[in-house]
């Protein structure tokens, strides 16, 4: 494997870990917007996601460190052409922030408090949504079939297809959180409450399906460079992901929380792999490579070894931080 390559597989790695966890994370938000007055779902949510939620954007911050370093050329032509969705999601991840700290501080009135959580789910949902429309903006244009090579090559982002895979996105989101919650909401003693989350979850794995069958149906017309990736060599891991899908809803069903969670992050996960497929290996455009893009061999291998390191330490250190969390006290009546 080429340095290239393999730094391009450490940031696949981040993203994939940004994508399935902090994505939990935005559903968490996405099912507090649809709680509406049902303050022990409220609690429930921020009960399960609040000891971890803020560990899950390291991975967003190595990746970009890694495409920075690695990729700088590839860096500075995604900042131009996607400076709208990526400053959308920023902001949303600032906001969804801010407003999950503020809503319970002592100081927050009644009205106050309902502005905020209005906030923390509406931008739960715009994040997602945002992230969403870059990742089928990139596969359109990084396509034989996408859009021509120039400087800065532009991205599609606001087109049909990235616009499903944007909702896509937010709806696979929804049904992580879902399965993550009620398996916190059992294993601390509430199975009555998991039903809940056991309903929303089947509501947005089903979303989910229904959403990768039209975007995929959509790609077909809109985006056919898309279209022959996925029933070319990304075929097996859309298998994959239709399969553990398929395997959440039915584990959600039976009230198999933990297999509903397992298989749904393999869902997210095989969506995300089945990208980075297509998108091999392309990085913006059709110029911009992962081999033209690259930084000199000196500083890839620093960059891979430094990577290495870092993944060493974070991984046990974030096992360790869900595995003491598993269980969150729940403080609701019902």
């Amino acid at each position: 494997m080429s340095l290239p390559a393999l730094i391009a597989a450490l940031l696949g790695i981040s993203l994939t870990a940004y994508a399935t966890f902090a994505g939990a994370d935005f559903g968490a938000g996405i099912l507090d917007l649809l709680a509406g007055n049902r303050d022990v779902d409220r609690k429930a949510i921020a009960a399960t996601v609040g000891p971890v939620w803020e560990a899950n954007h390291v991975w967003l911050i190595f990746a970009i460190t890694v495409l920075f370093s690695a990729f700088p050329t590839a860096f500075s032509a995604l900042g131009t052409a996607l400076l709208a969705p990526l400053t959308v999601a920023l902001l949303a991840i600032v906001v969804r922030s801010a407003a999950f700290a503020l809503r319970d501080s002592p100081g927050a009135r009644t009205r106050g408090q309902s502005l905020l959580n209005r906030l923390f789910g509406a931008a739960s949902l715009v994040a997602p949504l945002a992230f969403g429309t870059v990742a089928g903006g990139l596969a359109e244009a990084s396509t034989p079939h996408g859009v021509a090579s120039v400087p800065v090559p532009r991205v599609p982002w606001t087109g049909p297809f990235a616009l499903l895979v944007g909702a896509l996105a937010a709806s696979l989101c929804a049904q992580l959180a879902a399965s993550f919650v009620a398996l916190g909401v059992v294993r601390s003693g509430e199975p009555r409450l998991a039903e809940s989350f056991r309903l929303r979850g089947l509501q947005a794995g089903a979303l989910t399906l229904v959403l990768s069958v039209v975007a995929a149906a959509v790609a077909a017309t809109a985006a056919p460079g898309v279209w022959h990736g996925l029933i070319g060599s990304a075929l097996p891991v859309v298998i994959i992901g239709l399969a553990t899908g398929a395997l959440s809803l039915l584990a959600l069903w039976q009230r198999r929380y933990l297999l509903a969670r397992a298989a749904a992050l393999l869902n997210g996960a095989a969506l995300l792999w089945g990208w980075f497929v297509i998108q091999d290996p392309h990085l913006i455009g059709h110029r911009l490579t992962i081999h033209s893009a690259a930084a000199t061999h000196a500083a890839l291998a620093a960059i891979a070894i430094a990577g290495g390191v870092v993944l060493l330490l974070v991984l046990p250190a974030m096992y360790l931080l869900f595995a003491v969390f598993a269980r969150p006290e729940l403080e609701v009546t019902q």
